[in-house]
């Protein structure tokens, strides 16, 4: 009790501690104690408050508990901008306003758990009691999640002699990831064969805990299972599974109507089937979906107007998982025009690849993805790269193509290679009105020398990405070529401050200047105000976006 004589003030043995605001002054009146709730009948020491009801034993303001902890705890009070760990080392629950800790280490510990002996009875990871035993710095192998670490106490059951985190005592036992489209379920062992994370594609150890799918060979660890870019955090044990996962997979794109005939869900009239084997160079003529354009191949076209769709495109799932975001995304086609011109539902921005679009979206909550992102999943090859690459979590990167910092990037399990996604959907064959040849996407190291570009006549950097063409030995800028907004349809109208305005090509001998930028137009296509007496022009999304914000400016 040295430590309370010191703070004696000496009016009549008053104390003041941190864990009251008031002074408690000493007695052996017998109260119940505001810290372990006993009411001693034997004379003990008390301090007590003579302005409220607050009493406490003195033998509990330092106590001793070698079975919670090595170390002396004393009593401590939450304070505001207190920032320790603000949680109980041992239940996990948030503080309260009294606890008790250690100066010696960061161990804090909640009143609840000192006064109830060490087990936990329910679990889901185990059918025993399990002690914790609260020791710091002791590594050991999970037997839930097969992880070695010392950053959780570990639990153990004598009886079985299984030993486990703290952390994962309460595993969910049924779960489903935005990785695999068939639940998942933990699993105290896994057959013995090989088996790779579906998450971080490393080998799991077969003799621990796993998340394992029962319709098809598929696991997961642990640890990669449950992460909040992983997992939507629901538990689906008990719940029947068309309710727990709302299953729409089973909806098709189109309804068969005759041979080679459909009837898609984003159009009014029938699609028919037909094979181009001739080239069609007509940047006008783009999927729907997609926007790239039609050069030939197979594809889906209306005999009512100028609707198309490649065949891959017309056959996208209606819904689908993708690891960039937990839940389930929606395939929604833009509108049409004059069906809604508002231009926020016009155009949108993709969050893979930062490009805008006004062709088809996935589209979960807030999270908007094209079509050409969102095919991107799971397992994916690049030309660019000898191995398969994979979305393994969404930290920031430096692509290796344009040494942007991106998140969500694709990587090499090696992690020596990572590609957004703006340069892995990039296409490898394009056509350009500059040369009578198809362009081919070329990659770093592919030819070292000097290359001049055949559009802007600036240097081409050969470790940098470009187009060139093989017959004509030309080489050209990615952006050059593809412009500032390349997923762009022509055709395509839109509301802007109750002027309308329309995608139009760029075709004329002579090009327009920019109303915002005051620069010649470029690109292929630009946005044009479809008012005769209106010559307004914008060369680019961008341009759009700062006549938007000055349109605000001038309404405030």
């Amino acid at each position: 009790m040295g430590e309370i004589d010191k703070i004696r003030d000496g009016f009549l043995g008053a104390v003041k501690l941190a864990v009251h605001r008031h002074f408690l002054f000493p007695t052996n009146i017998s109260s119940k104690c505001r810290v372990c709730s006993i009411e001693r009948l034997e004379p003990t020491k008390v301090l007590t408050c003579n302005q409220c009801e607050f009493s406490l034993h003195e033998d509990c303001i330092e106590i001793t508990s070698p079975s919670h902890h090595k170390h002396p705890l004393k009593l401590h009070e939450r304070i505001i901008g207190y920032r320790r760990r603000d949680q109980c080392c041992l239940c996990r629950y948030k503080l309260l306003d009294m606890f008790y800790n250690c100066s010696r280490c960061m161990f804090e510990v909640c009143m609840a758990c000192l006064k109830r002996p060490l087990l936990i009875y329910k679990t889901t990871s185990h059918k025993h009691p399990l002690s914790l035993m609260p020791i710091d710095s002791v590594s050991f192998t999970c037997d839930a999640c097969g992880s070695v670490d010392n950053s959780s106490y570990p639990c153990t059951c004598l009886q079985c002699c299984f030993i486990i985190h703290r952390d994962c005592i309460d595993l969910p036992s049924v779960i489903s990831i935005n990785r695999h489209d068939h639940r998942i379920s933990h699993v105290d062992i896994l057959r013995p064969e090989e088996w790779i994370c579906g998450v971080c594609h490393k080998i799991i150890n077969n003799q621990y805990g796993a998340y394992s799918c029962s319709v098809c060979h598929y696991a997961v660890h642990s640890k990669c299972a449950i992460r909040d870019d992983v997992w939507d955090g629901k538990e689906l044990d008990g719940i029947p599974e068309e309710e727990g996962d709302n299953k729409t997979e089973d909806i098709t794109p189109f309804e068969v109507i005759d041979d080679k005939v459909i009837k898609h869900f984003s159009h009014e009239h029938i699609l028919r089937f037909i094979y181009q084997d001739v080239l069609i160079r007509d940047e006008n003529q783009r999927c729907y979906a997609c926007v790239l354009p039609f050069y030939y191949d197979a594809c889906y076209i209306c005999t009512h107007c100028d609707f198309i769709l490649h065949e891959t495109c017309a056959n996208l799932p209606r819904t689908k998982r993708h690891e960039l975001h937990k839940n389930h995304f929606t395939l929604y086609p833009n509108p049409k025009p004059g069906e809604d011109l508002e231009l926020s539902k016009s155009f949108f921005t993709c969050v893979a690849c930062q490009r805008p679009s006004n062709g088809f979206r996935y589209e979960s909550g807030n999270v908007k993805l094209d079509v050409r992102c969102a095919t991107i999943s799971d397992e994916f090859n690049h030309d660019s790269h000898l191995h398969s690459l994979f979305i393994l979590s969404l930290f920031p990167r430096e692509c290796s193509a344009c040494d942007q910092m991106v998140y969500g990037s694709l990587s090499c399990v090696k992690l020596d290679f990572f590609l957004c996604f703006k340069c892995a959907t990039l296409p490898k064959e394009v056509f350009n009105k500059n040369d009578k040849h198809p362009l081919y996407l070329r990659y770093s190291g592919y030819r070292y020398g000097n290359y001049w570009c055949e559009i802007c006549e600036k240097p081409t950097d050969p470790r940098k990405w470009f187009y060139s063409c093989d017959k004509c030995c030309s080489t050209l800028h990615i952006d050059c070529v593809l412009g500032k907004s390349p997923y762009m349809r022509p055709g395509h109208s839109f509301l802007l401050c109750s002027r309308e305005f329309q995608v139009v090509s760029n075709n004329h001998t002579s090009r327009p200047f920019c109303t915002i930028c005051s620069l010649r137009c470029k690109d292929a296509f630009v946005l044009k105000s479809k008012d005769e007496t209106d010559t307004s022009c914008l060369c680019s999304l961008k341009c759009l976006d700062s006549l938007v914000m000055s349109m605000q400016r001038i309404k405030l």
